[in-house]
């Protein structure tokens, strides 16, 4: 059996206010914020890296609540990791232009999310996040 190569993204689900912040991506869809782990990086540390590059947040990682592959397209797969983090605090601005173009930011309450465009995966991680930041 050929072995399995394909890349890995971080994301992070912040929570602030009973809402979580996601990004709109270029296929006009809403995702949680964070990007793709870089040779060498531990998990933990890209979200750090990401959440700060992107929202301007600092954030402690607490734990992975879920892993999935997701398929964007045909032969085009990602395995996403997503991350409950705690919001430390907001050190900067907004990323405008990210890597995959221009970049927009909004905070949604959790009554929000079954009704956006926002890919099943996500909404499973969010539920999940909530689940264990409540018993924080």
């Amino acid at each position: 059996m050929e072995s399995y190569k394909l890349p890995i993204s971080v994301k992070g689900i912040v929570f602030e206010d009973n809402s979580v912040w996601l990004r709109k991506n270029e296929r006009d869809e809403w995702e949680l914020p964070g990007g793709k782990l870089d040779r060498g990086e531990q998990p933990s540390v890209t979200v750090v890296r990401e959440l700060q590059e992107e929202l301007g947040f600092e954030v402690e990682p607490i734990k992975i609540v879920h892993a999935e592959i997701y398929t964007i397209k045909e032969s085009l797969e990602v395995l996403i990791l997503s991350y409950l983090c705690k919001l430390k605090s907001k050190t900067g601005n907004f990323e405008l232009i990210g890597e995959a173009g221009k970049a927009e930011f909004q905070k949604f309450s959790l009554s929000e999310i079954p009704n956006l465009n926002l890919p099943e995966l996500y909404k499973v991680a969010i539920a999940l996040g909530w689940e264990e930041y409540s018993k924080l």
